[in-house]
Protein backbone atom coordinates (compact mmCIF):
# COMPACT_ATOMS: atom_id res chain seq x y z
CA UNK A 1 0.00 0.00 0.00
CA UNK A 2 2.86 2.37 0.82
CA UNK A 3 4.37 1.83 -2.62
CA UNK A 4 1.01 2.52 -4.26
CA UNK A 5 0.65 5.83 -2.49
CA UNK A 6 4.21 7.04 -2.61
CA UNK A 7 6.14 6.10 -5.74
CA UNK A 8 9.82 7.17 -6.05
CA UNK A 9 9.01 9.71 -8.79
CA UNK A 10 5.65 10.06 -10.50
CA UNK A 11 5.76 10.53 -14.29
CA UNK A 12 5.81 14.10 -15.56
CA UNK A 13 4.59 15.81 -18.69
CA UNK A 14 8.18 15.71 -19.95
CA UNK A 15 8.23 11.91 -19.63
CA UNK A 16 5.04 11.72 -21.69
CA UNK A 17 6.45 14.03 -24.33
CA UNK A 18 9.71 12.07 -24.53
CA UNK A 19 7.93 8.72 -24.92
CA UNK A 20 5.47 10.10 -27.51
CA UNK A 21 8.23 11.84 -29.44
CA UNK A 22 6.61 15.26 -29.20
CA UNK A 23 7.16 18.48 -27.27
CA UNK A 24 5.68 19.12 -23.83
CA UNK A 25 3.70 21.98 -25.41
CA UNK A 26 2.01 19.43 -27.69
CA UNK A 27 1.07 17.29 -24.69
CA UNK A 28 -0.36 20.37 -22.97
CA UNK A 29 -2.40 21.28 -26.06
CA UNK A 30 -3.71 17.70 -26.28
CA UNK A 31 -4.77 17.65 -22.62
CA UNK A 32 -6.54 20.98 -23.03
CA UNK A 33 -8.55 19.56 -25.92
CA UNK A 34 -6.93 21.49 -28.75
CA UNK A 35 -8.34 20.14 -32.01
CA UNK A 36 -5.49 21.07 -34.35
CA UNK A 37 -3.35 18.01 -33.61
CA UNK A 38 -2.88 15.27 -36.20
CA UNK A 39 -4.69 11.99 -35.36
CA UNK A 40 -1.46 9.98 -35.37
CA UNK A 41 0.11 12.43 -32.92
CA UNK A 42 -2.95 12.29 -30.67
CA UNK A 43 -2.73 8.51 -30.63
CA UNK A 44 0.96 8.57 -29.64
CA UNK A 45 0.34 11.06 -26.83
CA UNK A 46 -2.62 9.11 -25.44
CA UNK A 47 -0.67 5.85 -25.64
CA UNK A 48 2.20 7.42 -23.68
CA UNK A 49 -0.22 8.78 -21.06
CA UNK A 50 -1.84 5.36 -20.66
CA UNK A 51 1.48 3.54 -20.54
CA UNK A 52 3.06 5.85 -17.95
CA UNK A 53 -0.12 6.39 -15.93
CA UNK A 54 0.49 10.13 -16.03
CA UNK A 55 -2.14 12.56 -14.72
CA UNK A 56 -2.06 16.33 -15.26
CA UNK A 57 -1.45 18.35 -12.11
CA UNK A 58 -5.08 19.06 -11.11
CA UNK A 59 -4.27 22.04 -8.92
CA UNK A 60 -2.20 23.74 -11.60
CA UNK A 61 -4.95 23.14 -14.15
CA UNK A 62 -7.61 24.51 -11.80
CA UNK A 63 -5.52 27.59 -11.09
CA UNK A 64 -5.17 28.24 -14.82
CA UNK A 65 -8.91 27.97 -15.31
CA UNK A 66 -9.87 29.98 -12.24
CA UNK A 67 -9.99 29.92 -8.45
CA UNK A 68 -10.48 26.40 -6.98
CA UNK A 69 -13.97 26.08 -5.56
CA UNK A 70 -14.11 22.50 -4.23
CA UNK A 71 -13.14 20.87 -0.94
CA UNK A 72 -12.81 17.10 -0.83
CA UNK A 73 -13.87 15.30 2.34
CA UNK A 74 -12.67 11.72 2.88
CA UNK A 75 -14.89 9.83 5.34
CA UNK A 76 -15.79 6.36 6.53
CA UNK A 77 -18.58 5.08 8.79
CA UNK A 78 -20.68 7.89 7.34
CA UNK A 79 -23.81 6.47 8.96
CA UNK A 80 -22.50 7.10 12.49
CA UNK A 81 -23.98 10.08 14.35
CA UNK A 82 -20.74 12.03 14.77
CA UNK A 83 -19.41 11.90 11.19
CA UNK A 84 -22.82 12.33 9.53
CA UNK A 85 -23.70 15.40 11.59
CA UNK A 86 -20.28 16.97 11.14
CA UNK A 87 -20.48 16.41 7.37
CA UNK A 88 -23.83 18.21 7.25
CA UNK A 89 -22.45 21.14 9.25
CA UNK A 90 -19.21 21.24 7.26
CA UNK A 91 -21.19 21.30 4.00
CA UNK A 92 -23.08 24.38 5.14
CA UNK A 93 -19.93 26.08 6.44
CA UNK A 94 -18.09 25.39 3.19
CA UNK A 95 -20.99 26.79 1.15
CA UNK A 96 -20.98 29.96 3.24
CA UNK A 97 -17.28 30.35 2.42
CA UNK A 98 -17.93 29.84 -1.31
CA UNK A 99 -16.88 26.19 -1.61
CA UNK A 100 -18.62 22.99 -2.64
CA UNK A 101 -17.92 19.99 -0.41
CA UNK A 102 -17.38 16.68 -2.23
CA UNK A 103 -17.67 13.59 -0.01
CA UNK A 104 -15.50 10.58 -0.86
CA UNK A 105 -16.40 7.46 1.19
CA UNK A 106 -13.60 5.12 2.27
CA UNK A 107 -13.66 1.45 3.22
CA UNK A 108 -11.78 0.92 6.49
CA UNK A 109 -12.03 -2.85 6.01
CA UNK A 110 -10.16 -2.75 2.70
CA UNK A 111 -7.22 -0.36 2.75
CA UNK A 112 -6.28 -1.09 -0.85
CA UNK A 113 -9.72 0.15 -1.94
CA UNK A 114 -9.37 3.23 0.26
CA UNK A 115 -5.87 3.90 -1.06
CA UNK A 116 -7.16 3.69 -4.63
CA UNK A 117 -10.07 6.03 -3.84
CA UNK A 118 -7.68 8.61 -2.43
CA UNK A 119 -5.20 8.24 -5.25
CA UNK A 120 -7.80 8.43 -8.02
CA UNK A 121 -10.01 11.24 -6.70
CA UNK A 122 -10.53 14.08 -9.17
CA UNK A 123 -8.75 17.12 -7.73
CA UNK A 124 -9.80 19.54 -10.47
CA UNK A 125 -10.70 22.89 -8.96
CA UNK A 126 -9.96 21.54 -5.46
CA UNK A 127 -8.61 24.05 -2.94
CA UNK A 128 -8.07 21.64 -0.07
CA UNK A 129 -8.98 18.28 1.42
CA UNK A 130 -10.20 17.10 4.81
CA UNK A 131 -9.87 13.55 6.08
CA UNK A 132 -12.00 12.09 8.86
CA UNK A 133 -9.56 9.58 10.30
CA UNK A 134 -11.13 8.48 13.61
CA UNK A 135 -9.21 5.17 13.70
CA UNK A 136 -5.51 4.42 13.96
CA UNK A 137 -5.67 2.52 10.67
CA UNK A 138 -7.06 5.46 8.69
CA UNK A 139 -4.79 7.94 10.43
CA UNK A 140 -1.81 5.83 9.39
CA UNK A 141 -3.15 5.68 5.83
CA UNK A 142 -3.31 9.46 5.58
CA UNK A 143 0.15 9.77 7.11
CA UNK A 144 1.35 8.06 3.93
CA UNK A 145 -0.68 10.15 1.50
CA UNK A 146 0.81 12.99 -0.48
CA UNK A 147 -1.76 15.30 -2.08
CA UNK A 148 -1.02 18.46 -4.11
CA UNK A 149 -3.51 20.43 -1.96
CA UNK A 150 -3.63 21.27 1.76
CA UNK A 151 -4.86 18.27 3.76
CA UNK A 152 -6.45 18.55 7.20
CA UNK A 153 -6.62 15.33 9.20
CA UNK A 154 -9.43 15.21 11.75
CA UNK A 155 -9.05 12.32 14.18
CA UNK A 156 -11.31 13.04 17.14
CA UNK A 157 -14.57 12.78 15.26
CA UNK A 158 -15.69 16.09 16.71
CA UNK A 159 -13.85 18.67 14.61
CA UNK A 160 -11.73 19.80 17.54
CA UNK A 161 -7.97 19.47 17.36
CA UNK A 162 -4.89 21.66 17.53
CA UNK A 163 -5.21 24.39 20.14
CA UNK A 164 -8.71 23.16 20.98
CA UNK A 165 -7.78 19.50 21.38
CA UNK A 166 -9.60 17.55 24.07
CA UNK A 167 -6.46 16.02 25.48
CA UNK A 168 -6.23 12.39 26.48
CA UNK A 169 -9.71 12.11 28.01
CA UNK A 170 -13.16 13.06 26.74
CA UNK A 171 -14.62 15.91 28.84
CA UNK A 172 -18.18 14.81 28.09
CA UNK A 173 -17.63 11.43 29.67
CA UNK A 174 -16.23 13.09 32.78
CA UNK A 175 -19.61 14.81 33.14
CA UNK A 176 -21.36 11.42 32.97
CA UNK A 177 -19.26 9.89 35.75
CA UNK A 178 -19.64 12.99 37.93
CA UNK A 179 -23.42 12.85 37.46
CA UNK A 180 -23.63 9.19 38.45
CA UNK A 181 -21.40 9.76 41.47
CA UNK A 182 -23.66 12.59 42.65
CA UNK A 183 -26.60 10.20 42.41
CA UNK A 184 -24.85 7.76 44.71
CA UNK A 185 -23.65 5.19 42.17
CA UNK A 186 -20.47 3.38 43.20
CA UNK A 187 -20.51 0.30 40.91
CA UNK A 188 -20.75 0.75 37.14
CA UNK A 189 -20.77 -1.46 34.05
CA UNK A 190 -19.16 0.01 30.91
CA UNK A 191 -19.88 -0.60 27.21
CA UNK A 192 -16.86 0.75 25.36
CA UNK A 193 -16.65 1.69 21.70
CA UNK A 194 -14.63 -0.40 19.23
CA UNK A 195 -10.89 -0.80 19.57
CA UNK A 196 -8.74 1.42 17.40
CA UNK A 197 -11.02 4.46 17.52
CA UNK A 198 -9.54 7.58 19.13
CA UNK A 199 -12.92 8.56 20.57
CA UNK A 200 -13.34 5.09 22.11
CA UNK A 201 -9.99 5.36 23.84
CA UNK A 202 -10.67 8.86 25.15
CA UNK A 203 -14.10 7.96 26.51
CA UNK A 204 -12.85 4.75 28.10
CA UNK A 205 -9.91 6.56 29.67
CA UNK A 206 -12.20 9.28 31.03
CA UNK A 207 -14.46 6.70 32.71
CA UNK A 208 -11.55 4.80 34.21
CA UNK A 209 -9.74 7.88 35.55
CA UNK A 210 -12.85 9.60 36.93
CA UNK A 211 -14.17 6.44 38.54
CA UNK A 212 -10.81 5.94 40.23
CA UNK A 213 -10.83 9.54 41.43
CA UNK A 214 -14.33 9.13 42.93
CA UNK A 215 -13.64 5.71 44.44
CA UNK A 216 -16.16 4.08 42.08
CA UNK A 217 -15.64 0.50 40.84
CA UNK A 218 -15.98 -0.72 37.28
CA UNK A 219 -17.47 -4.15 37.88
CA UNK A 220 -17.58 -5.20 34.25
CA UNK A 221 -16.84 -3.97 30.73
CA UNK A 222 -17.66 -5.07 27.19
CA UNK A 223 -16.64 -3.72 23.78
CA UNK A 224 -19.28 -2.82 21.21
CA UNK A 225 -19.14 -1.57 17.62
CA UNK A 226 -21.32 1.56 18.10
CA UNK A 227 -24.47 -0.33 17.04
CA UNK A 228 -27.71 -0.93 18.94
CA UNK A 229 -27.20 -4.68 18.56
CA UNK A 230 -23.76 -4.59 20.18
CA UNK A 231 -25.12 -2.62 23.13
CA UNK A 232 -27.93 -5.13 23.50
CA UNK A 233 -25.51 -8.05 23.51
CA UNK A 234 -23.07 -6.34 25.89
CA UNK A 235 -25.79 -5.62 28.46
CA UNK A 236 -27.31 -9.10 28.36
CA UNK A 237 -25.63 -10.02 31.63
CA UNK A 238 -24.86 -6.89 33.64
CA UNK A 239 -23.43 -8.13 36.97
CA UNK A 240 -25.59 -7.66 40.05
CA UNK A 241 -23.31 -5.19 41.88
CA UNK A 242 -23.67 -2.65 39.06
CA UNK A 243 -26.19 0.13 39.59
CA UNK A 244 -25.39 2.01 36.36
CA UNK A 245 -24.47 1.25 32.74
CA UNK A 246 -22.23 3.72 30.91
CA UNK A 247 -22.33 3.32 27.11
CA UNK A 248 -19.86 5.07 24.80
CA UNK A 249 -22.64 6.23 22.45
CA UNK A 250 -26.41 6.52 22.34
CA UNK A 251 -27.09 3.60 20.03
CA UNK A 252 -25.33 1.15 22.31
CA UNK A 253 -27.12 2.72 25.27
CA UNK A 254 -30.49 2.15 23.57
CA UNK A 255 -29.55 -1.49 22.98
CA UNK A 256 -28.60 -1.75 26.65
CA UNK A 257 -31.99 -0.34 27.68
CA UNK A 258 -33.76 -3.06 25.72
CA UNK A 259 -31.59 -5.83 27.19
CA UNK A 260 -32.03 -4.59 30.75
CA UNK A 261 -35.82 -4.49 30.39
CA UNK A 262 -35.92 -7.97 28.87
CA UNK A 263 -33.90 -9.27 31.83
CA UNK A 264 -36.56 -7.97 34.19
CA UNK A 265 -34.60 -5.07 35.66
CA UNK A 266 -36.17 -1.62 35.70
CA UNK A 267 -34.58 1.61 34.49
CA UNK A 268 -33.82 3.74 36.40
CA UNK A 269 -35.18 1.90 39.45
CA UNK A 270 -32.54 -0.85 39.48
CA UNK A 271 -30.12 0.38 36.83
CA UNK A 272 -29.33 3.82 35.47
CA UNK A 273 -28.21 3.97 31.82
CA UNK A 274 -26.28 6.73 30.06
CA UNK A 275 -25.28 7.37 26.44
CA UNK A 276 -23.22 9.84 24.44
CA UNK A 277 -23.95 12.09 21.38
CA UNK A 278 -27.60 13.04 22.08
CA UNK A 279 -28.91 11.64 18.81
CA UNK A 280 -32.38 12.65 17.66
CA UNK A 281 -34.22 9.68 19.14
CA UNK A 282 -32.53 9.89 22.55
CA UNK A 283 -35.33 11.99 24.13
CA UNK A 284 -37.97 9.53 22.88
CA UNK A 285 -36.55 6.38 24.41
CA UNK A 286 -38.48 4.97 27.33
CA UNK A 287 -37.29 6.32 29.63
CA UNK A 288 -35.63 9.29 27.91
CA UNK A 289 -31.88 8.75 27.65
CA UNK A 290 -29.46 10.72 29.81
CA UNK A 291 -26.60 11.54 27.48
CA UNK A 292 -23.89 14.01 26.45
CA UNK A 293 -24.88 16.62 23.88
CA UNK A 294 -22.20 17.40 21.31
CA UNK A 295 -22.59 20.51 19.15
CA UNK A 296 -21.83 18.93 15.78
CA UNK A 297 -22.72 22.14 13.94
CA UNK A 298 -19.94 24.04 15.69
CA UNK A 299 -17.59 21.09 15.19
CA UNK A 300 -18.19 21.07 11.43
CA UNK A 301 -17.75 24.82 11.21
CA UNK A 302 -14.55 24.65 13.23
CA UNK A 303 -13.13 21.94 10.98
CA UNK A 304 -13.82 24.02 7.85
CA UNK A 305 -12.34 27.09 9.54
CA UNK A 306 -9.12 25.23 10.25
CA UNK A 307 -8.90 24.00 6.66
CA UNK A 308 -9.53 27.49 5.25
CA UNK A 309 -6.67 28.77 7.39
CA UNK A 310 -4.43 26.26 5.66
CA UNK A 311 -5.76 27.15 2.19
CA UNK A 312 -5.69 30.94 2.49
CA UNK A 313 -4.52 32.22 5.91
CA UNK A 314 -5.08 35.91 5.13
CA UNK A 315 -8.64 35.40 3.90
CA UNK A 316 -9.45 33.12 6.82
CA UNK A 317 -8.32 35.75 9.29
CA UNK A 318 -11.01 38.10 7.98
CA UNK A 319 -13.80 35.60 8.60
CA UNK A 320 -15.75 35.44 11.90
CA UNK A 321 -14.12 33.01 14.30
CA UNK A 322 -15.93 29.84 15.30
CA UNK A 323 -15.82 29.23 19.03
CA UNK A 324 -15.65 25.59 20.21
CA UNK A 325 -18.74 24.59 22.17
CA UNK A 326 -17.99 22.29 25.12
CA UNK A 327 -20.10 19.17 25.57
CA UNK A 328 -22.94 19.33 28.07
CA UNK A 329 -24.81 16.70 30.02
CA UNK A 330 -28.51 16.28 29.23
CA UNK A 331 -30.26 14.57 32.14
CA UNK A 332 -33.40 12.59 31.32
CA UNK A 333 -35.32 9.73 32.87
CA UNK A 334 -32.79 6.94 32.42
CA UNK A 335 -30.74 7.96 35.49
CA UNK A 336 -31.84 8.32 39.09
CA UNK A 337 -30.47 8.31 42.61
CA UNK A 338 -29.49 4.97 44.06
CA UNK A 339 -32.09 3.61 46.45
CA UNK A 340 -30.44 2.23 49.60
Amino acid sequence: MTEELRSPRPPTIHDVARQAGVSSQTVTRYVRGFEGIRPVTRQRVQAAIDDLGWKPNPLARALRLGTPTRIVLFVHEIEEAGPSNIIAAATRAAAEAGFVLDVVPLDVNDLSVSAAAIRDVDLSHVAGAMAFAPTHVLADLFDRVELPVPLLREVNGDGIEGEHAQGSVDPGMLLVVDHLHELGHRHVFVINGPEGWYSSAKRRRAVEERCAAHGMRIVGAETGDWSVASGYEAAAAVPAPATAVIAANDEMALGALAAVWENGRSVPGELSVTGFDDIRIAPYARPGLTTVHVDFRASGQLAIQRLLQMIAPEAAERRPKVVPVPPRLVVRGSTARVVT
